[in-house]
């Protein structure tokens, strides 16, 4: 099954029993949003899972955009993501398992950008952040960027309790933005 977009969010994991990304992922799965079919994927809030599924998951879908969301018990709105880090924290994930290392690919560089047309996304509901955290979000969000050839990768944080409407808008945007990124890249191995 070819998509467009690929959203994805978490399972619950220390402190978030129940991770409204997952289910924003879900409810957006088969919708179409500005002429673009998306999929919604909810992955397991496990360092050693994480990763796997999500590249797994772009392989089923071979999508053109992916947003990976991911919860921020301290904001209070929905937050684009600008770089990802070449960071892990030691910080036990829903399995009680903590991350191989201190770097998501040794020898990676410090940063990457992100590839979602960030300053077209920002406005009332949505900003920006340039701190995508050391833990899960930050590792599918360095590793899409680092290893996926889309034209379209970024991760966006939501606050615990999401405007939904505005996670869509959101979507849509990108959904719309492929407009301007009209080829599929081959997607890698």
């Amino acid at each position: 099954m070819t998509v467009d977009v690929l959203v994805t969010g978490f399972g619950p994991f220390p402190g978030v029993d129940e991770n409204p990304t997952a289910w924003l992922a879900r409810g957006l799965d088969g919708a179409t949003l500005a002429g673009r079919r998306v999929a919604g994927r909810a992955l397991p809030t496990a360092w050693a899972e994480a990763w796997p599924t999500l590249r797994a998951a772009v392989a089923a879908v071979e999508p053109r955009a992916l947003i990976m969301l991911g919860v921020a018990t301290g904001r209070a709105r929905i937050e684009v993501e600008r770089v990802a880090r070449n960071r892990c924290a030691a910080r036990v994930d829903h399995a009680g398992c903590g991350p191989d290392g201190d770097a998501v690919v040794l020898g990676g560089p410090a940063t990457l950008p992100t590839r979602l047309p960030w300053r077209d996304l920002v406005g009332a509901d949505v900003g920006v952040s340039d701190d995508a955290g050391d833990y899960l979000c930050n590792l599918v969000f360095y590793r899409a960027l680092h290893d996926l050839a889309l034209p379209l990768v970024g991760f966006v944080h939501v606050p615990p309790a999401p405007d939904e409407a505005a996670v869509w808008r959101l979507v849509e945007r990108v959904a719309a933005a492929l407009h301007d990124h009209p080829g599929r890249p081959d997607q890698p191995a």
